[in-house]
């Protein structure tokens, strides 16, 4: 079977880096509240060291790991099912057999809507969150593909009309 994967949105790459730059300054803002409340063991780690290091890892994180992720990241829709293939250190192809999917969500944040994507969650019985979550959608990419998938998942015959025939 020959599966033919389709990149996110160019967008979505911009959308990783910003999102690890804001953990990145969330992590700079403890450290410094530590640094002003006394509690940053300053005479272990100098503060600038700190700097430097929290430096190096935000420039790594936004410029170099989060356009790998996004280079290896890709989605396919079969007549079996939906696929993803991701990860930027280790690589990880997931599938959700179409007659498992019980339910499908658009999903869009805030930081999402200001590049203009959304991602698609699909859930099978049994499971506690989302199985399978594409990623860095157009939202009309994402709407008409969840338009699709509940068609497709509307007209699948049930076990049971299955085992009167």
């Amino acid at each position: 079977m020959s599966i033919t994967w389709l990149a996110p949105e160019p967008s979505y790459r911009s959308y990783l880096q910003v999102r690890s730059l804001i953990t990145m300054l969330i992590i700079a803002a403890i450290m410094l509240t530590g640094y002003f409340t006394s509690v940053y063991p300053e005479d272990k780690v100098p503060l600038w060291v700190a700097g430097v290091i929290w430096t190096l890892l935000t420039l790594f994180f936004s410029l170099f790991f989060a356009s790998r992720r996004f280079l290896f990241t890709a989605y396919a829709r079969t007549a079996e099912g939906m696929h993803l293939k991701r990860g930027a250190l280790f690589r990880k192809i997931r599938a959700v057999p179409l007659n498992r999917i019980q339910h499908v969500e658009y999903k869009q944040s805030f930081l999402e809507r200001m590049f203009g994507i959304a991602r698609l969650a699909m859930y099978t019985a049994g499971s506690g969150g989302a199985d399978l979550t594409i990623p860095g959608l157009l939202p009309d990419t994402a709407m008409q593909l969840k338009s699709e998938l509940l068609t497709t998942i509307t007209n699948e015959p049930d076990e049971d009309e299955r085992s009167h025939e």
